[in-house]
């Protein structure tokens, strides 16, 4: 009855605005099409269905084209565009019918508004969109959840759980430094196999040893959707305490809204968020705003030359945190740096012949190049990692470093071949006081800011050496 009540709302109100029957048949046939067009290839490369939330992401296909056309396909693509230009020359080709008939019109979508309305709220969804999908259908699933989080009702909720984050209150009461980086699509690739080498992960490895604390870490992300970990990571919330806004909690960031950075700021700390990219894209420039970075180093501050293929280089980003680092200021520093680096679509990169025998041993056949061109971009991640490390290591100042992946890389393709299917991405949590022997623990992304804070309670007191202080109970 929902996929009805919609399908008449849609059709009915495109009726009362153009005054043509087929057009307005074309547009709604066409707009299914096209959600189920999009859907398939959000599908086969990230593992998910469409959902309502990635309608609000349509204008960063156009401003962002790299990150999401690729995903499409020429032939979907072309197919879409054919679609499209068959519906507008539908529009120019059909005579209008009569205003009386667009008054019906319109009052019939009145009418099955309220109606559509009252059927989504009855429907007892799971939140789990391919469960809900197979039970109640594509169209009328989506539909629902486009009704239910877009409710007051969900907004309520979504600032009742914000305001229930643990760094909701209080503030530290010791004065580290931190910093905590964001890591494209870092995950210990290892994990698939002997085939992987080991040399990639040579600084990583040693700052696992040194961690306070180390491990695989649940994401709430797989491929993409890098906006999930990063909300979970600031604010300590998981996906159900989030209800519908767990797909694209930022655009429900319309307020004040708790998170780490806020934590700090109450502490007297610096709070600057890091990404080399624009500042429009996820909405990070509003959001982050009211979740309490005082400053936001976005793409503008950094030169071409800082570039490792389309992206900047995580290099380029880790001098630009020493930088932070080394600011005349007496007050500590709270740092949150998302990198770019290994961005996809991998398959767009270039892989020359020889790269994949220092990174895999699987050889140089044409669908393991995603893997080569993965790797060569974890090594550039692996060298921010020594060199950071290796920058506090040599720093007085008491420091903490929380190092982390938002999800796996969308590799669908090489994932298939080796027949496994990696979720977790990996994490550290380092400091250059205290005797800390890499504790493992595997945790979810939400709760790493809470270990951070326990990373924090020690003698944080100058000293020359990692080694001369020992670490005290949290």
């Amino acid at each position: 009855m929902l996929h009805v009540a919609a399908l008449v709302v849609v059709s009915a109100a495109c009726l009362a605005l153009t005054g043509r029957p087929l057009f307005s048949t074309g547009v709604t046939l066409g707009a299914i099409g096209l959600l189920a067009v999009v859907g398939n290839a959000k599908h086969a490369s990230l593992r998910e269905p469409l959902v309502f939330s990635d309608l609000s992401l349509f204008s960063q296909v156009f401003s962002h084209p790299r990150l999401y056309l690729p995903f499409l396909g020429i032939g979907k693509l072309t197919v879409v565009l054919v679609s499209i230009a068959g519906v507008a020359g539908a529009f120019f080709a059909e005579s209008p019918v009569t205003q009386a008939s667009r008054y019906v019109a319109a009052v019939v979508a009145w009418l099955a508004l309220p109606a559509c309305i009252a059927l989504a709220r009855r429907l007892p969804l799971t939140l789990e969109p391919f469960s809900d999908q197979r039970r109640f259908g594509f169209f009328a699933a989506f539909v629902a959840y486009a009704i239910n989080g877009l409710s007051r009702a969900q907004r309520h909720a979504f600032a009742r759980a914000t305001d229930n984050s643990p760094f909701a209150a209080d503030g530290p009461d010791v004065h580290p430094d931190v910093i905590v980086i964001q890591s494209e699509s870092f995950f210990d690739a290892r994990r698939l196999g002997q085939c992987v080498s080991g040399a990639p992960y040579a600084h990583f490895d040693r700052a696992t040893r040194e961690s306070f604390e180390q491990g695989e870490l649940a994401v709430p992300a797989w491929g993409a959707n890098t906006m999930r970990s990063e909300f979970a990571m600031l604010t300590g919330l998981n996906p159900a305490q989030l209800g519908y806004a767990r797909f694209y909690p930022y655009m429900f960031v319309r307020r004040a809204c708790a998170s780490l950075a806020g934590y700090f700021s109450r502490g007297g700390y610096r709070t600057c968020a890091v990404h080399p990219y624009h500042t429009s894209f996820f909405g990070r420039r509003r959001a982050f705003g009211h979740m309490h970075f005082e400053r936001f180093i976005d793409i503008e501050a950094f030169d071409s030359e800082a570039r490792v293929g389309p992206y900047v280089g995580d290099l380029a980003v880790a001098d630009k945190l020493i930088g932070l680092l080394e600011a005349s200021d007496d007050k500590p520093l709270f740092a949150f740096a998302i990198t770019m680096e290994n961005h996809g679509p991998l398959h767009l990169e270039t892989v020359s012949r020889g790269e994949s025998c220092s990174r895999h041993t699987l050889g140089e056949d044409a669908r393991w190049r995603d893997l080569t061109a993965y790797l060569r971009h974890v090594e550039n991640a692996d060298a921010m990692i020594g060199k950071l490390t290796g920058y506090l290591r040599k720093r007085t100042r008491p420091t903490v470093l929380c190092f982390y992946g938002d999800h796996v890389p969308a590799m669908s393709s090489v994932f298939d071949a080796l027949e496994t299917e990696p979720t977790h991405s990996d994490y550290f949590i380092w400091r250059n006081f205290g005797s800390d022997l890499g504790t493992r623990r595997n945790v979810s992304v939400e709760t790493l800011g809470i270990t951070v804070q326990r990373a924090m309670h020690a003698d944080c007191v100058d000293t020359d050496s990692r080694n001369e202080l020992q670490q005290m109970p949290a």
